[in-house]
């Protein structure tokens, strides 16, 4: 059995089936007690603006290609919340894309930690807990 990596999962993604299968396997994985589902980046950032600091996600699995505001443009509205939130949260960027420019633009971003292909498996899993250790 796998031991528990966050309390708080917030997964930002607007293809309904990924959010699905992705919830599914976390669960399964007991990788956290809560996992939060939020279907735009809009969605996810107003979630972080007025939410209690108990409340805000331990980890953030983030799609890059979305409508309206891409998965970049979250980033960028995220580092300008305040570093008391940004310190408690980890970013994981969780895409279908693999594009290189879109891996070197994440590669400089300090607020993710690592950039994984979907799906999440029990395996990407794993090595976050260990990144996380």
């Amino acid at each position: 059995m796998n031991s528990k990596c966050a309390d708080i999962v917030m997964l930002i993604d607007d293809n309904e089936i990924d959010v699905f299968i992705n919830q599914k396997v976390i669960e399964f994985d007991q990788f956290s007690e809560k996992v939060i589902t939020c279907f735009s980046a809009r969605e996810a950032l107003d979630y972080l603006s007025n939410t209690e600091s108990n409340q805000m996600p331990d980890i953030i699995f983030l799609d890059l290609n979305m409508p309206v505001i891409d998965g970049f443009e979250f980033l960028e509205a995220y580092a300008t919340f305040p570093e008391e939130v940004r310190k408690h949260i980890t970013i994981i960027v969780l895409t279908s894309s693999d594009n290189d420019f879109d891996k070197e633009r994440i590669s400089a971003n300090s607020d993710v930690l690592l950039f994984q292909s979907k799906p999440i498996t029990e395996e990407k899993l794993n090595k976050i807990r260990k990144l996380l250790k």
